[in-house]
């Protein structure tokens, strides 16, 4: 990949939003829709010259991806100037702009190179995930199980909120969790809420035995992948993440749910061997496919699901 071709696919890209935007906005009038045709046709054509242009065979999904949102602008173009006409446009080409935005993130990732270890986000994660998981495990009631990570969730998304309003609450919450916060959490919500929002939902979803392997997966799967895809790992797959460190999820997350799931629960070393792979699996699978959703909350939800899915099927849940 170029930068070259990575900028120009981006304008693109950028110009299709706007479009869609301009879209939403536009007034029932011959002139709106006129502008509006001009525009799709501007886009069009700058498609058709990047698709032209010689790109690098790793860029061969942008080609993909624009060669269709190309053809969906064709296709979706009004052939009469009427609202209802532009609003069947803006529908059927959304798809493909976000489609074209997600294979430029797939380049850009695969492009970066690996974050600096952060060894205190990793301890307070292995932390945070073991002690959820002694909870879900040690409380003596479902209403336990909901109601703490309730509370914990309120003032979580509070805090959340009081960022988005004040820069001075927002620099003041930076400054007292700088060292194990990412760079993008500055002005995104935090993973921590996004983890303890996702315990509430498996909380009052899943259960225990469900519950429990999902949040032990996420506390070890998520460091093992970190740590050896960052040094080992070579193949890359998607979002910047490796089959080495992927493979480490599975491994490491599907042995610690095992271990959790037979001594925590009345198990059987096959039953509970057999519900930590699956749980190591969905877990690794889910984090490489967590794109747009925080993989703190995406983790346990989907491993819980998964799990409860199984032990229906057994006459277990």
């Amino acid at each position: 990949m170029t930068l070259t071709t990575s900028l120009e696919g981006q304008r693109i890209a950028d110009e299709l939003s706007d479009l869609l935007e301009a879209v939403e906005r536009a007034l029932p009038d011959n002139t709106s829709h006129a502008a509006l045709r001009q525009r799709a046709t501007e886009v069009t054509e700058q498609m058709r010259a990047a698709l032209k242009a010689e790109m690098e065979p790793r860029a061969a999904a942008l080609r993909e991806a624009l060669r269709e949102a190309l053809e969906t602008l064709e296709r979706a173009m009004p052939a009469e100037e009427a609202e209802s006409a532009w609003a069947r446009f803006g529908e059927q080409v959304r798809p493909a702009q976000e489609a074209l935005e997600a294979a430029l993130a797939r380049m850009t990732a695969a492009a970066r190179p690996p974050r600096p270890m952060n060894n205190a986000r990793m301890i307070m994660h292995v932390g945070m995930g073991s002690a959820a998981t002694a909870l879900t495990v040690l409380l003596p009631s479902r209403a336990w199980l909901v109601g703490l990570p309730l509370v914990v969730a309120v003032f979580a998304w509070t805090a959340e909120f009081l960022r988005v309003r004040s820069a001075r609450v927002n620099e003041l919450m930076m400054t007292l969790f700088g060292r194990v916060a990412h760079d993008h959490e500055r002005h995104r919500v935090n993973s921590s809420t996004w983890f303890v929002t996702g315990l509430l939902l498996i909380a009052l979803a899943f259960p225990r035995p469900a519950c429990a392997a999902a949040v032990m997966a996420l506390a070890v799967g998520d460091t093992a992948a970190s740590l050896v895809g960052r040094r080992w790992g070579r193949t890359r797959l998607r979002s910047g993440r490796s089959l080495e460190g992927t493979a480490a999820f599975a491994l490491v997350a599907g042995l610690a749910a095992t271990l959790v799931l037979r001594g925590a629960f009345p198990m059987a070393w096959a039953q509970a061997a057999l519900l930590g792979s699956i749980a190591g699996v969905s877990g690794a699978l889910t984090e490489l496919y967590s794109e747009r959703l925080d993989d703190n909350f995406s983790i346990p939800v989907t491993v819980a699901a998964v799990l409860t899915a199984v032990l229906m099927v057994q006459g277990l849940a």
